[in-house]
């Protein structure tokens, strides 16, 4: 019983996520438990469950007398966001090439593999999944367990403000680009090269990520 009502929390909370990173749900949406529940064919009880994971991890939070309200991201929010994930994103390009990973550094290469695949076929949810992987496996090949840790308490944001950014012209290809050079710099084995590097793409990601929400913020304002 315990691990069939996991497995409907955990479909309520896939959903939910994923309508907020494709922008169904947009920021400020209220969520109700009523039509979730009648949409899903799951009772309240595992939507709330959901939404106190969702809750935990920022992206949603209870108003009295109202429900449950997707957050908004800000772009201070976005800024101090991606201010951490600069440095620590530095941190991991570095520590991977002071100790390079071969098994961590092959599978990089099989993932902007694939990535380039997407990128051709358009496929945007591709990439972006494979996205946060390239970046959490130079996480992971650090093998630094506080670095690991602290990048992961930060991925939900990241997958849904990266999903949005990549949709834009041209992004793809120069994110794919900037992924290479990292890697390569990781290869060298230059960790100053490598911490520089990663640490000037997650630069230009934060300034897509603000033109994203700038264009989105133009669109609900007009008229």
């Amino acid at each position: 019983m315990a691990e069939e009502f996991n497995t409907k929390v955990d479909g309520v909370y896939e959903y939910i996520f994923d309508a907020i990173k494709r922008g169904d749900f947009h920021s400020d949406k209220i969520l109700s438990e009523r039509e979730l529940g009648n949409l899903l064919g799951v009772s309240r009880t595992p939507i709330r469950e959901a939404f106190r994971k969702l809750e935990k991890e920022g992206l949603v939070q209870y108003e009295p007398h109202k429900g449950v309200r997707v957050i908004s991201f800000s772009h201070e929010k976005i800024r101090h966001l991606y201010e951490v994930r600069e440095m620590l994103e530095g941190l991991g390009a570095r520590l991977l090439s002071q100790h390079p990973n071969q098994s961590a550094i092959q599978r990089l290469h099989k993932l902007l593999e694939q990535a380039e695949q997407a990128a051709e076929q358009g496929n945007i949810a591709l990439l972006s999944k494979i996205n946060a992987q390239f970046h959490m496996g130079i996480a992971s090949g650090s093998e630094n367990v506080y670095l690991i840790h602290a990048l992961q308490t930060l991925q939900s944001h990241i997958t849904i403000i990266m999903a949005k950014s990549l949709s834009q012209s041209g992004r793809p290809v120069e994110n794919l680009k900037e992924h290479w050079l990292i890697l390569n710099a990781i290869e060298s084995r230059d960790p100053e090269l490598a911490e520089v590097t990663a640490k000037f793409h997650i630069r230009n990601a934060y300034s897509n990520a603000i033109k994203q929400l700038d264009r989105r913020n133009e669109d609900n304002d007009a008229p």
